[in-house]
């Protein structure tokens, strides 16, 4: 009889011999001692028990291999379950692979169980049991060449019975010389695979020829998947780990900024507190001091450090770094004994100063954090008291030019006048115009001209208007000439007292400025009354007589000129400027000379043959040039 596996089963009236085989299942005998036994129980035994006793051998054979099987299937299972256990509990992945390469090695009963990873076109072999050389880890194989790249490539299980004579793929050297220094022969090999895509491949193989079974490929794939598994969870936590540690670095740089943002706004609003105090800039840099808890300075462009900065030969070298920083950027410079910071102060490309700090050491971030937020408050507020001493002089400038050109009618109205000019209403004052030639000088100061104390300057125009202190003009112009420039023309008139005759000597030194001009003595400078005979056309009568002698001496001349067109006043006043020489004066005038003779005998109908004689000429030239003045200066006369 049989049971349901198929297995013959010994009659039950057999017991004691049954219990004997049993006893030799259950002991896990080897073959051979079954052998034994049957041999045992048909020594002298008729056929009928010996052919008993053959039936009983060949059911226990095929009990010992089911037993075989199963406790094969329950080992297999076994370390599957104790590494799919590992996989939630142990984190080192490296041990996890070296598990699965050993499980592999001894559940196949293979003399060589390795595991190798993708590495961009190359797989690498990363551990390895079994192993007579070390020549295998670590060794680098073309996914393009040997039973490796089917494997990889393909995605499936590939094997050979012998790899050393296999000639279904394109052998790889160096592959192969590793083959013959382990001396493998079965060759199985599977993919590690997650979600379709192949990490690696799990090898296991014999140094005898061996054919794989299908039961070999499927538990070295139970294994490949189990790897595989290991691998992306690896792979996972090192991705979570990273992104977790760029987590907490972005969330350190953002508490970082919060924080340092949360500082700008209390130092804005500390600064901003100081400015809307009315505080000027040295209130502003005495907080940016406290705020600091070190020494900080503004130096004004074209300034030099302060001296208690430095007390060595270090002072040059900060002095040349800060002059030589560009503008839009700091400096810092390293002394023996301390650190010096600069910060530009900017406003519209204007480079108004630097925003010195010291320090004793290396200058922490929060310090230049603090200087950098400091630089547009202190921007501003120099900004906003250069408007309001801008405002202040040219609110001055304004009453000043009222005062002398559009005086009060009353006492206290003139007096008013004068002290919100910057004048002592009962003071004595020269007035004194000067009128810039080179529009690329600058702008007139009192330390340009050497003015003394109570002097008030007010620009208007080309020409700048200075009222000074003292009772002779004659002095004045001493002084000025002194510090004279080609590029100033002066005109000085004077002693005023009040707000009448400040507007007369005004007006006195603004029309000797224009004699100048017209006398062609533009540079130089002069009083009212060092203008001699050139006076007379500082008033509107003088101006009316020189129109009338011009009328009595150059009448003829004027008409005829006027009714032909010809500029006989400019030929006459030419020729007597060359002392009479023809060709001088035709070359000044740029006509031929014949032109020249013709326009004198036109004179010399007009005027007579005398008015070439050197007495009448002068008088003439006199004449010409009274008129040319007072013609540039508005007389009205052509």
């Amino acid at each position: 009889m049989s049971d349901s596996s198929g297995v013959s089963v010994p009659p039950a009236d057999s017991d004691a011999r049954e219990d004997s085989w049993l006893d030799h299942l259950v002991a896990e005998a080897p073959i051979s001692e079954l052998v034994r036994l049957r041999d045992r129980a048909t020594t002298g035994a008729d056929a009928a028990a010996a052919a008993a006793a053959d039936q009983d051998l060949s059911a226990a054979l095929q009990l010992r291999e089911l037993l075989d099987q199963r406790r094969q299937r329950a080992a297999e299972l076994a370390a599957l379950n104790q590494i799919a256990g590992q996989l939630t509990t142990l984190r080192a992945h490296d041990v996890l692979l070296r598990e699965v390469v050993a499980h592999a090695r001894r559940l196949l009963s293979v003399d060589l169980a390795y595991l190798g990873l993708v590495r961009d076109d190359h797989m690498v072999i990363e551990v390895a049991s079994g192993s007579l050389t070390s020549q295998l880890l670590g060794l680098e194989m073309l996914l393009t060449e040997g039973l490796a790249a089917g494997v990889i490539t393909k995605g499936e299980p590939v094997w050979t019975h012998d790899y050393q004579s296999e000639s279904s793929f394109i052998h790889d050297p160096t592959a192969d010389a590793a083959s013959r220094s382990e001396n493998i022969r079965g060759l199985l090999g599977v993919p590690l695979q997650v979600r379709g895509q192949v990490l690696g491949a799990l090898f296991a193989s014999t140094r005898q020829e061996r054919h794989f079974r299908k039961e070999d490929v499927a538990l070295l794939s139970a294994l490949a998947a189990h790897a595989a598994m290991v691998i992306e969870n690896a792979r996972s936590v090192a991705q979570y780990q990273s992104t977790v540690t760029r987590l907490n670095a972005v969330n350190d740089e953002l508490a970082r900024r919060t924080s340092e943002l949360e500082q700008t706004l209390q130092w804005d609003k500390t600064l901003t507190q100081v400015v809307l105090r009315g505080g000027n800039v040295d209130d502003l840099i005495q907080e940016i001091s406290g705020l600091s808890g070190q020494p900080v300075v503004f130096v004004p462009q074209g300034s030099s450090l302060p001296g208690d900065l430095a007390l060595n030969d270090d002072m040059d070298r900060a002095q040349a770094t800060v002059a030589t920083a560009a503008p839009e950027a700091g400096a810092t410079i390293e002394l023996s004994d301390r650190h010096l910071v600069s910060r530009p102060v900017l406003f519209a490309g204007r480079h108004l100063g630097s925003l010195v700090l010291t320090c004793t050491g290396e200058p922490a971030s929060d310090e230049l954090l603090l200087l950098d937020r400091a630089v547009p408050a202190v921007a501003l507020s120099l900004i906003a008291e250069q408007a309001a001493a801008e405002a202040t002089v040219l609110a001055r400038n304004a009453l000043l030019f009222d005062l002398v050109t559009r005086p009060s009618m009353t006492s206290k109205g003139m007096q008013r006048q004068a002290r919100l000019a910057g004048l002592d209403p009962a003071g004595t004052y020269c007035v004194m115009v000067l009128q810039i030639v080179d529009d690329d000088q600058p702008i007139t100061t009192k330390e340009d001209l050497q003015l003394p104390a109570g002097s008030v300057i007010a620009e208007h125009g080309t020409r700048t208007l200075i009222v000074v202190p003292g009772e002779d003009p004659a002095e004045l112009l001493d002084s000025q000439r002194q510090h004279a420039r080609t590029s100033r023309t002066i005109g000085i008139a004077g002693p005023a007292r009040g707000a009448s005759e400040l507007a007369q000597s005004y007006r006195e030194a603004q029309q000797t400025v224009d004699v100048l001009t017209t006398l062609g003595r533009s540079g130089e400078a002069a009083t009212a009354q060092g203008l001699g005979i050139y006076r007379i056309l500082l008033t509107y009568t003088g101006r009316q007589e020189v129109a009338g002698l011009v009328e009595a001496q150059l009448g003829s001349v004027l008409r005829e000129e006027k009714r032909r067109g010809v500029p006989l006043l400019a030929t006459m006043d030419a020729y007597l400027d060359h002392g009479r020489r023809h060709s001088a004066s035709a070359q000044a005038l740029g006509i031929h000379a014949n032109t020249l003779y013709r326009r004198l005998d036109t004179l010399d109908r007009l005027l007579g043959d005398t008015w070439r004689e050197a007495h009448r000429a002068t008088d003439l030239h006199l004449v010409l040039r009274l008129n040319k003045s007072a013609t540039s200066l508005g007389s009205g006369r052509a």
